[in-house]
């Protein structure tokens, strides 16, 4: 890792990535605040954290599976104009669930393990009701972290094809349905929303 800029890592290993930080930077002040969700408490920890006067350079370290909006807009401007001597690292293992003003602010470090490609097995540029209905049968077993997969592909190809409306209102809708299978929605449910919204999105 390189000098400790503000910056998000994409991991699914926190206390690895972790241990690396405290034995890269061992002169600096390292401070954690982990959470399942993090919310807006965990928010307000991590800028009292940050207030604090220390002689030392430091690195807050916020780790969470998911970073709820409200949070990260407490985190916004902090982040944006830390302290003097004071570095930010949100660790997740997506950037989905990022608010893009977040995202456009911080480095993204991707330390994640190469995923499996998976594809949609859909003719994306002839997609319609019966080629929904199709995809529903040939993964009403799917398991969340699979569908995940399959929905991250699926909008890789709806991007690459040009045949979509391809604006902020679909690439949100993408990103909520990572959400709501980390937040262990039906698979099924989710690939329903996403194609019901495809079809929508045409041209």
């Amino acid at each position: 890792m390189d000098a400790p800029v503000s910056r998000i890592i994409l991991t699914d290993s926190f206390e690895s990535v972790c241990d690396e930080i405290a034995t890269n930077f061992p002169d600096h002040e390292i401070h954690r605040v982990d959470a399942e969700d993090f919310l807006i408490e965990h928010a307000k920890e991590a800028v009292r954290k940050a207030s604090l006067t220390s002689e030392k350079e430091k690195i807050i370290i916020l780790t969470a599976l998911r970073f709820t909006h409200i949070a990260q807009n407490k985190l916004l401007k902090i982040v944006e104009e830390p302290p003097p001597k004071t570095g930010f690292i949100l660790m997740t293992p997506s950037k989905s669930g990022l608010l893009p003003t977040i995202r456009s602010r911080l480095v993204i470090e991707n330390r994640l393990g190469q995923k499996e490609l998976v594809e949609s097995g859909v003719d994306i540029e002839r997609f319609d009701l019966a080629a929904l209905y199709k995809l529903l049968q040939e993964n009403r077993r799917t398991d969340a972290k699979s569908m995940a997969r399959l929905i991250e592909s699926i909008a890789k190809e709806v991007l690459a094809s040009g045949r979509y409306r391809a604006d902020e209102e679909l690439l949100e809708s993408f990103s909520q349905s990572i959400r709501l299978l980390d937040m262990g929605s039906p698979p099924a449910f989710v690939l329903t929303r996403v194609g019901l919204k495809l079809l929508k999105r045409r041209r």
